[in-house]
């Protein structure tokens, strides 16, 4: 090393920040410059310098003003600059009173460098350092309409109602879905599960796949030869599913397909059967599972003979009008009485009638399940419908892998078109007119109309240097997509700066009505936004 000095790498010889973004320092002229800039602070400032009152017409043009006096006994100058002084643990402790123009730098600094912090930590962190009228309700409205807070941090909203599927028959609508185990023994890992929403019967096929084919195979061969052609096909929006050849199979037999909002599983009421077959085949042995294919329709044989708790049958005896005889009934000789001999025409007649009684006691049953699961559901909802032209986000649900860093929202904004009717389902679009629309529950969209347009991602406030590399690091590639000018950018520190002549003192005979209306604007309660040079919306208008 007391050879050459290149024996050092590059990297050490960079100024680094340690991955904060630069703010530049200001000194006391700059900060009475920006002090004097301010309305309200300027009269504050003569006030103390000259003792003489503020006159009631400043209080009427400056709303700042009235709050800052009452903030008259902790005030004081220092070198010029004016601060508000408070105890800490009977110390004295100055707080500089901040200009409009400040304020998003430091919000920025505060919060967007401090690892977007929530508002009590943030507003703690001002605190410390700083002093304005309105301080709390200007960091609030800052921490809930950050673009990275939201994208990042936001919770998905229970904002739709639950709506709840009627039927009267059985057959009225089939239900379809896969369902993915380990493998067996045979190489076999899925399951096709069908289920008649009425009578809540259920047919499982394990299949060697999740092709089309396979679908629309099972779907004929073991369902509807069986139990007859449903009025009506539902499912998810997979591809097995969509696919042309089930289309062409449902054409050919008029059952009418339905499917669900994408990544909304709540929308297929197959989904709850899948649970309870998962459950019966984890209750085999370890040597039974291993082949649990052969387990399968044996275990779905017993559910469909177990009485269903929200229709009060079996699904067996609502779908075929009897009760199953079970193994069990072999080996005991039940029942011991013989039903008496009928005729098929009597058989038929008393077979009709004992259906048509229990359609509606089920139904009935059904119904009133349906209200105790919509009651329970909706009592942590809180409704709230959108309307067309309403910009929203769209839930990052297309994720793979790991995933603990990514954004829970992606990073588009979407205007909502139409809505499907009475249901909580929206027709979006992308807000920059590219893309096709999406149909998406409610659940999945989230109010967003505090995000300004022009938001970016790769637009920095400030200069951000990154950490050097040593020779144990790899050297990050730029992107290709970056050029020469836009890197040069990112090293600058753009922070703009005008000379501000020193106003004279507020008087009436020299204010006119266009001095006014300037000194006014100059106090107005809109907080600039920090990112990509935008103007966040008044308080009124956030939603989140």
């Amino acid at each position: 090393m007391t050879v050459s000095t290149n024996v050092f790498p590059e990297a050490f010889k960079e100024e680094s920040s340690h991955g904060l973004d630069v703010v530049p320092s200001m000194s006391d002229i700059d900060l009475q410059e920006s002090q004097y800039a301010d309305p309200a602070i300027r009269e504050v400032i003569q006030q103390l310098e000259a003792g003489e009152k503020v006159l009631p017409v400043a209080h009427r043009l400056l709303p700042e003003l009235s709050l800052l006096l009452r903030e008259w006994s902790r005030l004081k100058l220092v070198n010029g600059v004016l601060y508000r002084e408070k105890k800490e643990e009977d110390k004295p402790h100055l707080q500089l009173v901040l200009p409009p123009d400040l304020r998003p730098v430091v919000l920025g600094s505060l919060h967007n460098n401090m690892g977007h912090m929530g508002i009590e930590r943030t507003l703690d962190l001002v605190r410390q350092r700083f002093f304005w009228p309105k301080m709390a309700a200007a960091v609030e409205h800052y921490v809930k309409t950050c673009n990275r807070c939201v994208r990042r941090k936001s919770l998905p909203e229970k904002a739709a109602p639950l709506v709840n599927i009627h039927t009267t028959r059985p057959l009225e609508l089939l239900c379809m879905d896969f369902l993915s185990l380990e493998p067996d023994s045979s190489n076999t890992k899925d399951i096709l599960v069908l289920t008649d929403h009425f009578t809540k019967f259920a047919v499982a096929i394990p299949t060697p796949n999740q092709k089309a084919r396979t679908v629309a195979k099972c779907l004929w061969n073991d369902f509807i030869v069986h139990y007859g052609i449903p009025e009506r096909l539902h499912s998810d929006q997979g591809s097995d599913f969509e696919s042309r050849l089930v289309g062409e199979l449902c054409d050919m037999t008029g059952i009418k397909k339905s499917r669900t909002t994408p990544y909304h599983p709540r929308g297929n009421p197959v989904e709850r059967f899948n649970r309870t077959l998962l459950n019966m085949l984890g209750t085999l042995d370890n040597e039974q599972k291993v082949k649990w294919k052969e387990h399968v329709k044996p275990l779905v044989h017993a559910y469909n003979c177990t009485r269903n708790d929200v229709t009060g049958y079996t699904p067996y005896e609502l779908l075929f009008g009897r009760l199953p005889r079970l193994p069990v009934d072999l080996a005991f000789g039940l029942p011991i009485k013989e039903p008496p001999t009928v005729a098929h025409t009597d058989y038929v007649k008393n077979l009709k009638a004992r259906l048509e009684e229990s359609y509606k006691l089920a139904s009935k049953n059904a119904w009133r399940s349906a209200d105790k699961n919509k009651s329970s559901f909706d009592k942590y909802v809180k409704p709230a419908s959108l309307q067309v032209g309403d910009r929203v986000l769209v839930r990052n649900v297309k994720i793979r892998g790991k995933h603990k860093l990514a954004d829970r929202w992606e990073h588009d904004v979407y205007v909502v078109v139409s809505r499907t009717g009475d249901l909580p389902v929206y027709v979006v679009q992308p807000e920059s007119g590219g893309g096709p629309t999406r149909t998406l529950h409610r659940d999945l969209l989230l109010p967003c109309g505090f995000l300004p347009p022009c938001y970016s991602d790769n637009a920095p406030n400030c200069t951000i240097l990154r950490r050097p590399h040593t020779r144990s690091q790899s050297r990050l590639q730029s992107s290709p997509d970056v050029t020469e000018d836009q890197e040069q950018e990112e090293d600058e520190v753009i922070v703009p700066r005008e000379r501000i002549v020193l106003p004279m003192r507020f008087s009436i005979k020299h204010v006119t009505d266009h001095d006014q209306q300037a000194e006014v604007s100059t106090t107005g309660d809109v907080i600039p936004s920090t990112t990509s040079g935008c103007v966040s919306p008044p308080q009124e208008t956030l939603v989140v």
